[in-house]
């Protein structure tokens, strides 16, 4: 496996430009993209470090991808490497921020804007939702938890495209999550 310095930063930069271009929803929403570029197609990581990157990034007072660039790029190349991996991951997005302000007059952001809103939304929802369904297939879950983590995934997705605010619903859905998929037996007390 590569480690820091055997990477070079314009291969790092074309990795990050590849994810940054064609993943949408936030680190989250793109673990199983990261795991096909960084874990299995370039072996950079094992999948233990980039779950472990992964958390780590939650930590960091940044936006979550952001920062999970940032120390993925570090931890292959150092200073260089996290900043290169930083601003490739950014620079799709930030391109397609400054076209969409090019692009849209005020006139236009009014009521044709509302369904676009409403429709990347429901976009969004389904990507968490196919990620959560990956991440519960993948579990050590079975039986009537793995079908308990199904339908609350399910329910929170639902509950979202209804118009409950996506924020209270994951809030929600994590509370019962936890109450109900938590393991049990002796090394859960």
């Amino acid at each position: 496996m590569p480690r820091a310095g055997n990477v070079g930063l314009a291969e790092l930069a074309t990795v990050f430009l590849r994810i940054g271009s064609t993943s949408f929803g936030g680190m989250w929403a793109a673990t199983q993209r990261l795991e096909t570029e960084l874990v299995h197609r370039t072996r950079w990581l094992a999948p233990e470090e980039q779950q472990a990157l992964m958390v780590a990034a939650t930590v960091i007072p940044a936006p979550k991808f952001l920062a999970f660039a940032g120390l993925v790029g570090f931890r292959l190349r150092s200073w260089p490497g996290g900043i290169v991996a930083l601003l490739a991951l950014a620079t799709p997005g930030a391109l397609f921020v400054l076209l969409g302000a090019m692009l849209l007059s005020p006139d236009t952001l009014g009521e044709p804007m509302v369904y676009v809103r409403r429709a990347v939304g429901i976009a969004i929802v389904g990507l968490l939702f196919g990620n959560s369904w990956h991440q519960l297939m993948n579990a050590r879950l079975a039986g009537w938890r793995q079908a308990a983590g199904v339908a609350l995934a399910l329910a929170v997705a639902l509950a979202a495209i209804a118009g409950v605010p996506l924020l209270l619903a994951a809030v929600a859905g994590f509370a019962v999550g936890a109450l109900v998929l938590r393991p049990s037996g002796p090394s859960a007390r």
